[in-house]
């Protein structure tokens, strides 16, 4: 980091973050219905006074998307720095701080959004205004970009820009979400560039009958057509798959152990022994189960409905399945699958779907990651990561954009409180994510 950036680091630019993070959070922004043009109204205002054009685009009313780029010498092509601005609900009554009010309480802003992802925007926001101020000249542009609408459908966020606007926002290569914090496996700590993610197919299973009144029970009663073929679904198996991502993944954490601990290590990727070792030998159960999903194709029932008044058969019940695919595997291949589960009589209606999505985990941008992160963090180790979610890269990768999902967090910080209740952020990864976020930015557009 040059000189003009430790001198940042001495006066406010922590303190300027936080301000930002905290003030974005406190604009509800939770989806639907979104409202997120007054937080893009924000970015905007402050983008303004550092001398920094930008535009927000509104596909409906409120919901706006803001881009804004600063130019470089147009040697390299651009990098694309994003995040969104909406959220998903909260539920007051059951959080110990309310999740709008971005307090801080020991050592942690609290708010819905201080994860997911209005820290990634935030982050972004001050990395801009840095190289605003500094007055270099880039050999790239850098697109700063906050969507709508990504915890909804996203068709009025990254979708909208893909299909409309792309020209604002076309880069070589971007850093979003979903990935950069730290996690800790066999008493290694490692930190993460989210190269992959699973690709969702949301469907809807009906099963129709004969109504009628419950006093005579019938054969033909939906509900138990539906309940059966839960049942059914919630002990259907799928087979191991490894992806590129994965598969390096496992190889950096089997080299950085000694046999015969390597060895186990390994074995992850061997169908005969895989779902066996996560199940008794990963002790921490949110690893495992992180673990089984980015090797598997998974399958969840998430919504029943049936009938609305108790002595009543209805004439049909539903239920809504939330399927999650590996690269590699075609919506077409997971609706064949689930017809051969579920057999004949049933209507399957796709409610949503996003292909899976990768970038190689090779790249100058990963290069960048891998020189800082070992600078801030020479103990740890540091590999490519397959989310089991989705994000707005599944518009971009298809594109040939490299997406990796990084926003640096210390590995004190708990990702389970992303869509959960008490969401909070540490002042500590507040600063570590300014850190080596900037550096990562700086080192990807001024290397020759």
């Amino acid at each position: 980091m040059n000189d003009y950036f430790h001198e940042v680091f001495k006066n406010e630019a922590i303190t300027e973050l936080t301000a930002h993070l905290r003030n974005l959070i406190r604009f509800d922004t939770t989806n639907p219905p979104g409202n997120e043009t007054a937080a893009a109204r924000y970015i905007a205002d402050v983008f303004e006074r550092e001398g920094i054009h930008s535009k927000i685009i509104e596909p409906a009313t409120n919901r706006g998307n803001i881009v804004a780029r600063l130019k470089g010498d147009g040697s390299k092509p651009p990098l694309l720095l994003m995040g969104h601005i909406d959220v998903v609900m909260a539920e007051p009554d059951k959080w110990e701080r309310p999740p709008f009010a971005a307090e801080i309480d020991n050592g942690c802003i609290w708010g819905r959004g201080s994860l997911d992802c209005k820290n990634t925007v935030a982050l972004w926001m001050m990395v801009l205004i840095l190289l605003k101020r500094s007055g270099i000249r880039p050999k790239r542009d850098v697109i700063f970009l906050a969507t709508a609408d990504e915890e909804a459908d996203q068709r009025l966020g990254m979708e909208w820009m893909v299909d409309h606007h792309y020209e604002l926002i076309d880069a070589e290569a971007a850093l979003s979400e979903g990935g950069g914090f730290g996690i800790t496996f066999m008493d290694k700590t490692y930190y993460n560039y989210q190269s992959a993610e699973k690709g969702i197919v949301w469907l809807r299973i009906t099963a129709r009958g004969a109504a009628g009144h419950a006093s005579v029970p019938q054969s033909d009663n939906p509900t138990l057509k539906l309940a059966a073929i839960v049942n059914k679904l919630s002990q259907k198996t799928f087979p191991l798959r490894v992806t590129p991502t994965v598969r390096k993944m496992i190889e950096i954490m089997a080299a950085d152990h000694k046999f015969p601990l390597s060895f186990f290590i390994k074995q992850l990727l061997n169908p005969l022994w895989s779902d066996r070792l996560l199940q008794l030998a990963v002790k921490d159960k949110t690893i495992a189960t992180n673990l089984h999903a980015m090797l598997h194709n998974t399958l969840c029932p998430t919504v029943l409905q049936a009938g609305s008044k108790v002595n009543v058969i209805p004439s049909e019940a539903s239920c809504e399945i939330d399927f999650r695919l590996l690269p590699g595997y075609s919506i077409d291949e997971c609706l064949q699958d689930l017809k051969k589960t579920v057999g004949s009589g049933f209507e399957i209606d796709v409610i949503d779907a996003h292909p899976a999505n990768e970038s190689p985990y090779e790249h100058s941008l990963a290069d960048s990651i891998q020189k800082i992160m070992h600078t801030y963090q020479p103990r740890a180790g540091l590999f490519p990561y397959m989310l089991a979610g989705t994000s707005d890269a599944c518009f971009l990768r298809p594109k040939g954009m490299v997406v990796y999902g990084f926003t640096p967090l210390l590995a004190r910080d708990d990702m389970s409180l992303v869509h959960n209740h008490n969401e909070r952020i540490s002042l500590e990864s507040v600063e570590f994510s300014l850190k080596v976020g900037l550096e990562v930015v700086l080192e990807h557009i001024m290397a020759s």
